[in-house]
């Protein structure tokens, strides 16, 4: 839980609203501070714009940019000063999304062979049981061949069986050429199931081994189908290649459920524990939180990186995650834990460029500067700055967002 903003004695921070200018520049600045570029005759003071990357001085940027008061109205710029805050210990960090492993399903031939067909490619959604290609083998003609003779053999078998059994009741034949028969009848039913058994196991369906019934011998190719619903992710194999039974053909994973994998700082980790809740957000759709749970927290620590494999699963009904999005997670924090107080500004302060986080800061003559930042945790609408910032500091906050445009045209 986060309480506001503390100024000296506990006053509450202020919020300034936007500038009354005809005409906003931004104009980057030399590390001097200047402005290279002069004014033109009728135009408001430029409003400036550098980076300085926390902790070093600024850093010019060498473009020029320009919001005309039709932008301003249309998005005013609120200001907040940078103050000494309380926050609950929630943890920030960027996580990508996964396919879930226990919604992953990995096919490939059940036979030695060539691919003769592909139905399916990469990003294709498919169903439960839908071809997705077909193999061509010397193996499938031999298991059709054992099921057709063990078929034959069977029916042969207990039309003998009857004929025995009538001879029996009518005391024609003995009893014990009526025991070899029911044996015969026995044993090629068992064979019979053992190469019904082999056509499912390299791929026939039920339907495909009705269709055998009828039809006899259907050629030397089995399907590849496949085995949960989902959207392909990888195929691994081309047109006319030779493959095993090993070989991996396509992947496929159910997008209704995923995974958001984070890596948490050995210093973070007495903050992380399962069943926290998690807020998600994406640059694909910055309005919206993703809400999900935090489910497992790995026991090894990555000796390079210093972190600790965090997972998150969520449900994805509307398909709006993909697999390998970034996305910035929020571990909301324990409230039983001590709050801790920090330089902090508004959420809304903070932005991103080339994965970078940066505020803009306004100084004394109504100049901003964009200034890159180290953050630490958050808590509520606050986010701590760790370097780049001092108490007092004045930020964008509200409309920050069209600074960044700006600079990114």
């Amino acid at each position: 839980m986060a309480l506001p903003f503390l100024g000296e004695g506990g006053a509450p921070g202020r919020r300034t609203r936007a500038w009354p200018v005809s005409l906003l520049s931004l104009a980057l600045l030399a590390p001097t501070g200047g402005c290279n570029e002069e004014n033109k005759p009728g135009a408001a003071p430029p409003v400036a714009v550098a980076t300085t990357p926390a902790p070093a001085e600024g850093e010019a940027l060498g473009q020029a940019l320009a919001l005309t008061e039709k932008a301003l109205n249309k998005n005013p710029i609120s200001t907040a000063e940078a103050r000494i805050a309380r926050l609950s210990p929630d943890v920030d960090v960027v996580g990508s999304v996964a396919a879930s492993e226990d919604h992953l399903a990995i096919i490939g031939p059940l036979v030695d062979g060539r691919i003769a067909a592909l139905n399916a490619g990469i990003g294709d959604v498919v169903k439960k049981g839908q071809i997705l290609g077909w193999i061509e083998s010397a193996q499938v003609g031999e298991a059709q061949a054992q099921y057709l003779t063990a078929q034959a053999q069977l029916h042969a078998a207990e039309a003998n069986l009857k004929r025995e059994t009538d001879l029996v009741e009518r005391r024609i034949s003995s009893a014990r050429e009526h025991e070899g028969a029911v044996a015969k009848a026995v044993t090629d039913r068992a064979y019979l199931k053992a190469a019904t058994e082999l056509l499912q196991a390299i791929g026939f369906s039920d339907q495909d081994i009705q269709s055998l019934d009828r039809k006899g011998y259907m050629g030397g190719r089995v399907p590849m189908r496949a085995s949960i619903g989902g959207t392909v992710v990888k195929r691994y194999v081309t047109l006319g290649q030779a493959v095993e039974r090993a070989t991996d053909a396509f992947r496929i994973a159910d997008m209704s459920r995923l995974w958001v994998l984070l890596d948490i700082y050995e210093k973070d980790l007495a903050k992380v524990r399962m069943g926290q809740d998690v807020e998600l957000r994406t640059e694909a759709y910055p309005g919206e939180v993703f809400k999900a749970t935090l489910t497992q927290v790995e026991n090894l620590i990555d000796q390079h990186t210093r972190t600790a494999r965090v997972r998150i699963e969520l449900d994805n009904p509307n398909g709006k995650l993909r697999i390998g999005q970034l996305v910035t997670a929020r571990i909301v924090g324990n409230p039983k834990l001590v709050a801790q107080e920090v330089l902090a500004v508004p959420r809304t302060a903070v932005q991103r460029v080339d994965g970078k986080p940066l505020v803009f800061v306004k100084a004394e003559d109504g100049q901003f500067r964009r200034r890159v930042v180290d953050l630490g945790g958050s808590g509520g609408e606050l986010i701590e700055v760790r370097a780049g910032l001092k108490p007092g500091d004045v930020v964008a906050t509200d409309g920050a967002f069209l600074l960044k445009s700006e600079l990114l045209r």
